[in-house]
């Protein structure tokens, strides 16, 4: 079983705190849109523990991210309508393990596709700008590219 340790070197009164709680037992509707929330952060250490936390929670949740999804939604356009990089980079492969994570998922996103689709496109065409421009400089990941994401969640 997947545990997960949270520490936290001090707290105000200058005690250690550490505390372990098995993922299976954590309450997904409450943690996991508020792990999702979190894509929006770029500063260390809480983007780390934000997607960490997502990737933890999808990977160990099974029947439980089904009935969250809804609650998902919003964080996962906001992350996308900041149309920084990174972060939407970082919320494509969320996206794609989110829909490997759980049965049923890219059917239950189909409803939702209007929301997310349209930033979708304007990403697709930075990346084609950008990936033309530095194709000497940097290798292009195709991860992190709508397309792959599209067909992953269709």
């Amino acid at each position: 079983m997947g545990g997960w340790s949270f520490s936290k070197d001090r707290i105000p009164r200058g005690c250690l705190r550490t505390s372990e709680v098995e993922i299976e037992k954590l309450d997904y509707h409450h943690y996991l849109p508020l792990f999702f929330d979190g894509l929006c952060e770029m500063t260390f250490p809480y983007e780390f523990f934000a997607r960490q936390g997502i990737h933890d929670m999808l990977e160990h949740g099974g029947n439980k991210i089904l009935p969250v999804l809804p609650q998902l939604i919003i964080p996962i356009k906001n992350a996308l309508n900041l149309r920084n990089r990174q972060v939407i980079c970082v919320t494509l492969k969320v996206l794609q393990h989110l829909v490997v994570s759980a049965e049923m998922v890219g059917k239950a996103l189909v409803p939702y596709y209007r929301q997310i689709l349209p930033v979708l496109n304007i990403f697709k065409n930075m990346n084609a700008v950008a990936s033309k421009e530095s194709a000497a400089k940097e290798k292009f990941n195709h991860r992190c590219c709508p397309n792959h994401t599209s067909k992953t969640i269709s």
